[in-house]
């Protein structure tokens, strides 16, 4: 497994940073996947989001995937900004039709490799507001389930990417003999 470190420019004691986020540095691995979710927790769809990304760390691990923080995005903070910048695919899950996180992230710059929107793809109706809580733990599995689909779409993706380069090597070894 190959390990990604962020790479934080300075010394201790430097442009804030603490002996204790050098160590952290050191350790953390950035995942092969960023999930950026609605959780707004505002409805239950939105809610939902949030419960379901929980969800599809623990089951894949934070090598894997590892959700982002959006409005650390959002705020440019500078340590969020460059981690995110780093991670190699991203997934973005919505709760309803208002398309709140891609719509956010789109005024950032950023567009995710694969989108998902609650309403529209898996057909879950939005109760509105105040309504947070108003989800079962099957609904939790099922949005779960497809976030696990979408990150394994990046994960192929990241694959085929990653075989590309052989293929043509190993395609001019083949014509380099065919030439002799």
């Amino acid at each position: 497994m190959e390990h990604r470190f962020i790479y934080v420019q300075g010394q201790p004691g430097e442009n804030g940073l603490s002996v204790g986020w050098l160590e952290m540095r050191e350790r953390m691995v950035l995942p092969k996947v960023g999930l950026f979710a609605c959780f707004s927790g505002g409805s239950n769809t939105g809610s939902l989001t949030g419960m379901a990304a929980l969800e599809v760390v623990k089951r894949l691990g934070s090598e894997t995937v590892g959700i982002c923080s959006l409005p650390a995005i959002l705020n440019e903070v500078p340590r969020q900004s460059a981690m995110m910048r780093q991670i190699e695919k991203l997934v973005v899950v919505d709760g309803c039709h208002n398309a709140c996180a891609r719509e956010l992230l789109a005024d950032k710059g950023i567009v995710p490799d694969v989108y998902l929107n609650l309403e529209e793809d898996l057909h879950l109706t939005k109760q509105g507001p105040f309504s947070s809580l108003a989800f079962t733990d099957d609904e939790v599995t099922r949005v779960a389930d497809a976030i696990v689909a979408a990150v394994n779409r990046c994960l192929a993706g990241l694959e085929a990417q990653n075989k590309k380069p052989n293929s043509v090597l190993e395609l001019n070894s083949k014509v380099q003999t065919l030439g002799d």
